[in-house]
């Protein structure tokens, strides 16, 4: 059985005129939002009807939300699934992931712990390594799980949401990061 997308409202792809699809060109979804966001600023209705004023409000606010998820590979990614009929957030749905993979994650935590720990820059510098690395090779994987599942391949629906899932645990890594870097950053701009 073909995975078949949700009917929904109108999407965030079709509020910016862009094609449903996990590759977009970033310049073109920036290019698409700057134009709509111009055209839909609220100042440019201020002398409108309340009923119209609070329309265009809204219309604002969806395409900055729009513009938030579909810049982001794994907030699209997410999304795309969404229009499928799969909710990440439901955990309950969460499929078993490889014990393997949940091991290796598990020690790469620990290592995360104690290079911030130890303060160990030339560990925390190929954590990161590694980890931009496993998320290339992912938005690769989920660009190809994604073709497929437009294209109508039944297995791609239930490959593309455990890639997904497997994203968010290295984007938590990035994120974690991400954060301790500006931290250290910040630390060492008060010294």
């Amino acid at each position: 059985m073909a995975a078949v997308r949700a009917s929904s409202s109108k999407s965030y792809f079709a509020l910016l005129d862009l094609p449903e699809s996990y590759s977009l060109d970033a310049a073109e979804l920036e290019r698409r939002y700057r134009e709509k966001s111009r055209h839909w600023h609220p100042d440019r209705f201020s002398r409108a009807p309340a009923s119209e004023r609070a329309a265009v409000l809204q219309r604002a606010t969806e395409l900055n939300e729009a513009y938030r998820t579909l810049r982001s590979d794994g907030k699209r990614a997410e999304y795309l699934l969404k229009l499928y009929g799969v909710d990440l957030a439901d955990e309950s749905k969460k499929p078993a992931l490889d014990p393997g993979f949940l091991a290796e994650i598990l020690e790469l935590r620990e290592a995360l712990a104690d290079a911030r720990v130890e303060g160990n820059s030339a560990q925390l510098a190929d954590i990161k390594k590694t980890v931009q690395a496993e998320l290339a090779k992912l938005a690769s994987r989920l660009h190809d799980g994604f073709a497929r599942l437009l294209a109508a391949d039944p297995a791609a629906l239930s490959e593309v949401t455990e890639l997904c899932y497997v994203q968010r645990y290295y984007q938590r890594f990035a994120d974690d990061i991400a954060e301790f870097e500006e931290t250290a950053a910040g630390h060492l701009a008060v010294l």
